[in-house]
């Protein structure tokens, strides 16, 4: 994960869209676009006069379905590349179901999942979906339009329906590739997968590749990595990793040692196991009295271990232009340590290459004009099993639409924004 192997531009997330998964009934518009608002715009994201969001806060109640959200970014990027990464795999790798489909309503038990996603690759926007059952494709398809402030023309790339194609007015290599890709894949994969796989056309390679550069962190992968204790050796590997760019391994020490000041480096102990593998262990060093301690990962608190592993994902994510989605960022970590996180990707100095940092979090502390856009503010709430999600910029009450100089924390505790408990 280190160097992403497949080494192409990455690219933006304009918007994302999906409907019928776990408790997310009805269809679900999440857009990373920026809207007309005038706040923080020296952080937006700029192509050909369209603006970007660099951040996305996601709020709600426990079990409101945050979590469900980053579930289905997961499963669509799972449906896309899972191929590749099962027949690289030495061990026997089982797919993941296609849908996870409502579950409350048997009706809809039996209806299909729909995924889509719009990205900005090299100026361009690919709007990309497909619809499926637990284990069929159903439908698929790609279209292509310029990225521009002004109008421009969508056009179609591919569009399967079954075993169906259709073609748009592309070019002839193009065109090849897919009909020929076409005639040899099955309801069970992707066509851009098996166009992916072959690597003949670079283009829709492109849009193939930024499912898997695309980092996904769940709570569970960050508990899995601290309970098991994984992370020693995970640091370890990345400190020692020669394809590793050094300007990565020393920022990420000089961030780790400004978020927790005890810590003076971190190093390395190398050791061979009874099987000839090479076991690469990070630990802390600390300095007290003019002597030198080095400190097990488990010796440090669960806080600092957390972000240990959370900075490498986000320094890579922003080495590489890459989207990062990490579920409940802020737990086990100090509220400041969430800011400095936000201003990670905000501040273009840190972020020149447009990463963008999609996450979901409870503490309030970036509740904040001065730290999000309204537009960058998004809620979840759930009522009778079923979730929606809405932006802060579009909601509105008896009140009317939600100034930019309310403290939007304060507003969203009383209960004015929904998405919390106890809204009786």
């Amino acid at each position: 994960m280190f160097n992403r192997k497949i080494n192409e531009v990455i690219g933006m997330l304009l918007q994302f869209r999906f409907s019928n998964f776990r408790c997310f009934s009805e269809e679900t518009v999440f857009d990373m676009t920026a809207t007309p608002i005038k706040e923080h715009r020296y952080s937006l994201l700029q192509n050909n006069g369209v603006n970007i969001l660099p951040v996305a806060a996601i709020y709600g109640a426990n079990a409101s379905g945050k979590s469900s959200f980053f579930m289905a970014m997961e499963r669509m990027r799972a449906v896309v590349v899972d191929r590749l990464i099962a027949q690289n795999s030495p061990n026997d790798r089982k797919l993941k179901p296609f849908s996870v489909p409502f579950m409350f309503d048997e009706k809809q038990k039996k209806e299909p999942t729909f995924y889509e996603a719009t990205l900005l690759i090299r100026d361009y926007k690919y709007r990309y979906g497909f619809v499926c059952n637990n284990d069929t494709i159903l439908s698929e398809y790609l279209y292509k339009q310029k990225n521009s402030k002004n109008t421009t023309v969508e056009k179609l790339i591919f569009k399967k329906i079954k075993e169906n194609i259709e073609v748009g007015n592309i070019n002839k290599s193009m065109k090849d590739e897919i009909e020929y890709c076409a005639s040899m894949s099955t309801n069970k994969i992707l066509l851009l997968t098996e166009i992916g796989l072959r690597e003949k056309c670079e283009e829709l390679r492109f849009v193939f590749s930024w499912f898997f550069g695309i980092d996904i962190v769940s709570n569970i992968t960050q508990e899995l990595m601290l309970i098991t204790r994984n992370l020693e050796n995970f640091i370890g590997d990345m400190l020692t990793d020669e394809t590793l760019d050094l300007e990565i391994k020393e920022r990420y020490k000089s961030l780790i040692k400004e978020i927790d000041p005890s810590i003076s480096d971190i190093i390395v102990t190398t050791s061979v196991d009874s099987d000839g593998n090479t076991i690469n262990k990070a630990k802390t060093q600390h300095v007290f009295n003019g002597k030198t301690a080095d400190v097990l990962f488990a010796t440090e608190s669960e806080g600092t271990n957390k972000f240990m592993f959370l900075a490498i994902m986000l320094l890579m994510s922003i080495r590489d232009g890459a989207p990062i989605f990490v579920d409940e960022i802020d737990s086990k970590l100090h509220p400041l340590v969430l800011r400095k996180i936000v201003q990670m990707f905000t501040d273009k100095e840190t972020n020149p290459k447009g990463a963008q940092l999609i996450f979901s979090a409870h503490n309030i502390i970036i509740l904040d004009s001065s730290d999000l856009r309204r537009d960058e503010i998004w809620f979840v709430e759930k009522e009778n099993h079923i979730s929606t999600m809405y932006s802060l910029v579009d909601f509105e009450d008896e009140d009317g639409g939600i100034r930019s100089d309310l403290n939007y924390g304060k507003h969203y505790l009383n209960g004015r924004f929904g998405a919390v408990p106890f809204q009786d």
